[in-house]
């Protein structure tokens, strides 16, 4: 099985859950400052980095995860899949492919944060408002990657 957690940036949230998911980060509280920013691939992405998969490890299970920023496009994901799906009928790959979408646990720090910082380059107001959104949006990450997992372990679609 292979896991791609995706949002606009694939920098903040998505590195969260898929650090999350390899148990990289402890679920069970708060992380620290400098847990968040450790982070593999946090806060570190810039525009030219959309559209590509990051390997982020294997899980207890031997499943590959990886993230990925889709940035505003609306056909980026559907494009995915839609190769997904060929690849599946063409019998090249026949791993589930899970897509996993980190935006809704994004909190209003989060948004700003990653404004200033990525795009304004404005890192001493914006990686302390990342490390705020991070800290408010833990147990939403962390409960979006369970539902993942559950979610792909009970479904019987690739």
């Amino acid at each position: 099985m292979i896991y791609i957690y995706n949002d606009f940036g694939g920098t903040h949230t998505t590195a969260l859950a898929a650090a999350y998911h390899l148990k990289k980060l402890d679920g069970s509280h708060e992380p620290s400052r400098d847990e968040i920013l450790n982070t593999h691939n946090f806060n570190k992405l810039v525009y030219k980095d959309r559209g590509k998969f990051y390997f982020h490890g294997k899980d207890e299970d031997g499943n590959k995860v990886y993230t990925m920023g889709r940035g505003r496009s609306k056909i980026l994901v559907p494009g995915v899949f839609n190769l997904i799906d060929m690849l599946i009928e063409e019998e090249v790959l026949d791993a589930k492919i899970i897509l996993s979408n980190t935006s809704p646990t994004v909190p209003f720090a989060m948004t700003c944060g990653g404004m200033l910082s990525r795009w304004l380059k404005i890192d001493f107001i914006g990686v302390p408002l990342l490390v705020i959104g991070a800290k408010q949006a833990y147990k939403d990450i962390f409960n979006l990657v369970q539902h993942t997992k559950q979610t792909a372990k009970t479904s019987n679609s690739h």
